[in-house]
């Protein structure tokens, strides 16, 4: 089959991806989501810790009454309970930080949704992100447009938290 002349007919677009993230309300609202969980992570943290000071100082005011055994036995169930906290809030972290990537991952899919129909609308055959040009005409940037659709089509993003 012969390649045809209007194969290599271009009509190109221009996306500043960044741009259209830092411009979504969506991800501002995002942010401001995770900022409120990590706050609550964090005060969880300092009320363990805070909990865990007068066992550790109960601990070691009692070390000269208990016999070595008895200490080290005292000491093991102390550690077992700090190590059990520690990994209760590392699954906290990974489970929101997860929560985070999947929350942004529908703000990506919308993006190259929107971005998609616009391709359509415009009779557009490739859209580059601006990251990767080094000069286009300004007529060819999509980016406000994007932006636009994105915040009205994506006011805010649930965290499954």
């Amino acid at each position: 089959m012969p390649i045809k002349e209007d194969n290599f007919k271009v009509r190109v677009a221009v996306a500043d991806v960044q741009s259209i993230l830092e411009g979504s309300i969506a991800i501002k609202d995002l942010r401001n989501k995770i900022e409120k969980l990590n706050h609550k992570i964090q005060e969880n943290i300092a009320a363990k810790e805070a909990e865990f000071k007068p066992l550790e100082e109960k601990l070691l005011n009692e070390r000269s009454h208990l016999s070595e055994t008895e200490f080290e036995h005292k000491v093991n169930e102390f550690n077992a309970k700090v190590s059990h906290v520690r990994k209760e809030i590392q699954i906290k972290k990974t489970k929101l930080e997860q929560a985070h990537a999947e929350a942004m991952s529908r703000v990506h899919e919308t993006t190259i949704t929107i971005i998609s129909e616009l391709a359509e609308k415009y009779n557009l055959n490739l859209v580059i992100p601006s990251a990767q040009v080094l000069y286009a005409k300004n007529n060819l940037n999509i980016t406000s447009e994007v932006t636009f659709m994105l915040n009205e089509r994506l006011k805010e993003v649930t965290i499954n938290y």
